[in-house]
């Protein structure tokens, strides 16, 4: 990580955070819960790369869990329930709260 210009800064049980050099995050999480997961992942072009991602279900469930992680920061379990609304499909209309 760090021959690509990253630099640890946070170690936790299941994860460690990065920071690219440009000021990108990134986050490595480590679960067995996600094996099956990861290993459904799909390929998506991106240059001339292949990266593989989670599905939208697959992602739905990760977020799922983590909100639902007694240990995980208030805020940060309700963004988490947020992004699984909008994973869902609760989108809200262009006029909607004006």
């Amino acid at each position: 990580m760090v021959r690509g210009g990253f630099v640890l800064v946070g170690c936790f049980t299941h994860s460690l955070n990065f920071k690219h050099e440009s000021g990108e995050p990134l986050q490595l999480a480590f679960d067995p819960e996600f094996d099956a997961m990861i290993a459904r992942a799909e390929a998506m072009p991106v240059d001339d790369l292949s990266i593989r991602v989670v599905t939208r279900d697959d992602l739905i469930a990760m977020k799922r869990r983590a909100a639902a992680d007694p240990a995980r920061r208030r805020s940060k379990a309700l963004r988490d329930q947020a992004d699984v609304a909008l994973l869902e499909g609760d989108v809200p209309g262009p006029d909607e709260g004006w």
